[in-house]
């Protein structure tokens, strides 16, 4: 004789039907989600004072997603699976069937599909004499999840739409970073965040920015491909949610980590990452949600303009930078000579200051080259310019005006500072010895030319001025400072060059 089922046949009381059609409104679910899984279960548990599970299926696997109450143990997972497919989880609304497992009844709640989601109540012993109150409780409970799934898109789009905006007032890679690790904080209710942007070489990342805890900590560290969780999808560019770390790898938590859970996000354009956004505690205590990565995903998207914005406008201004700078000396060249030139004269001009300006010749130059070649005819000339940059002030212009000649362009300057510079570069360039034992015996001079402007003075009278200070240098023995005198020889000007008369 077979033992009697170690169930019970549950009638709802009024009161009972009352609290348990409410629970939804009370609660507030999502019924994917693990936090509010809890709730719901529990709530319905205490109501009807017995065991309660929550099973669902994503992408083909079937889990307990939650448990409550006092009852029989949970049947194999995959028993219970081959009795929900086709049975209670394929209907048009919820389904309500009652199954036995070995020598326990469990009544089966089968709710609609959602998406890719299918979500079956397991409720211990025989519920089917209410089974109308069941029913409605499977539609309050998608009503509800369809409701919270509308604020959820609202959410995002509230909250992307404010990083969005926050970007758009924000320039420069580090005041981004800022502004993005706020933003994914505050939109998932984390402590914690991080952001880790990859380098001008797309080879490893480099952390830009932290929330809840000091930049200094990890400022200095560089993340390569493959390497923990960041750069594991910097590699992959495919995201992690992790509900428990613990669980996956064998790993001591951190210090500043509460909990092991984390979500991390790419930052991407097409195939490329360039970035990583991660979170960590949320500040609930709970393990993070699919739905807390889908907004870190909305988010990543205006981020990754953001970094491309940033990307071109840093391109654009090296593009700049290498079209105004000397390739051999390292100096500004001729063309942002003029301009500075200019804006620096109708600066005096309006502030009633003056301009000094060097024109500054290597001596003897061809006879370097001659003798020892064009390399180091060249190197010469990266010692004089380091020279003349530091012999000035920091603000001061420093160019290659062409071949062995140079310019310096003295902002507010008088001729009693003019002269004192151009003698402290005369007399290093003098002073300079070479560390190569092959170049110890090469020695190099310069002569050098100034002038100062006055209120009426145009960028071609400064230049011209200079110039012939400098003639008047190189005729009189080289080596030699000299400013324009009364005596000069008439010159003119032509193609940004002096020639005497």
């Amino acid at each position: 004789m077979s033992e009697p089922l170690r169930s019970h046949v549950g009638i709802l009381l009024p009161e009972q039907t009352h609290e348990l059609l409410h629970v939804p409104v009370r609660v507030g679910l999502r019924t994917s989600a693990s936090d509010a899984s809890h709730d719901i279960v529990s709530a319905i548990a205490t109501i009807l004072q017995t065991k309660v599970i929550l099973v669902c299926e994503e992408e083909g696997v079937w889990r307990v997603h939650a448990e409550a109450g006092e009852g029989p143990a949970i049947p194999p997972v995959a028993t219970v699976a081959s009795q929900l497919t086709g049975r209670v989880c394929d209907g048009p609304t919820t389904v309500v069937d009652c199954w036995t497992s070995t020598d326990d009844r469990w009544t089966l709640l089968g709710l609609a599909r959602r998406s890719a989601v299918h979500a079956v109540l397991m409720l211990s012993g025989d519920w089917t004499a209410s089974v109308p109150t069941l029913e409605q409780l499977g539609e309050n409970l998608l009503y509800a999840d369809r409701m919270d799934a509308l604020s959820a898109a609202a959410h995002a789009r509230l909250a992307t739409h404010r990083l969005t905006r926050a970007l758009a007032r924000s320039t420069g890679y580090a005041r981004v970073a800022e502004v993005a690790v706020r933003s994914a904080a505050r939109a998932v209710r984390a402590e914690l965040a991080t952001i880790a942007i990859a380098d001008a070489e797309n080879q490893a990342l480099r952390i830009m920015a932290t929330h809840g805890y000091p930049l200094n900590l990890v400022g200095h560290m560089r993340i390569e491909r493959g390497s923990g969780v960041m750069g594991s999808v910097y590699q992959t560019g495919l995201p992690v949610c992790v509900k428990d770390a613990a669980a996956v790898q064998a790993a001591t938590r951190r210090s500043r980590y509460r909990t092991d859970s984390f979500v991390a996000a790419p930052i991407a354009t097409g195939q490329e990452v360039l970035g990583v956004l991660c979170v960590t505690d949320r500040r609930d205590g709970r393990a993070f949600t699919r739905s807390d990565l889908s907004m870190l995903r909305a988010l990543a998207a205006p981020l990754a303009l953001a970094l491309e914005r940033e990307r071109a406008l840093f391109k654009a201004g090296s593009y700049a930078r290498a079209a105004a700078i000397d390739p051999v000396s390292g100096l500004f060249n001729r063309r942002y000579f003029y301009a500075r030139l200019d804006e620096e004269l109708q600066r005096a001009h309006r502030h009633a200051l003056s301009v000094g300006l060097l024109m500054i010749d290597v001596d003897d130059f061809k006879s370097i080259n001659d003798s020892y070649g064009h390399l180091v005819g060249d190197a010469v000339l990266r010692t004089i310019s380091d020279i003349l940059r530091r012999s000035v002030r920091v603000f001061d212009v420093c160019t290659r005006f062409g071949g062995e000649e140079f310019a310096v362009v003295m902002p507010g300057s008088e001729a009693a500072d003019a002269a004192r510079i151009a003698e402290r570069i005369r007399q290093r360039v003098q002073n300079y010895s070479s560390r190569e034992p092959d170049l110890a015996s090469l020695k190099f001079t310069v002569s050098v030319g100034y002038a100062v402007s006055s209120p009426e003075t145009s960028p071609r009278d400064l230049i011209s001025a200079a110039d012939v200070a400098l003639y008047q240098a190189k005729r009189t023995g080289k080596n030699q400072v000299r400013a324009v005198s009364e005596a000069a020889p008439r010159v003119e000007f032509a193609e940004g060059r002096t020639k005497s008369s």
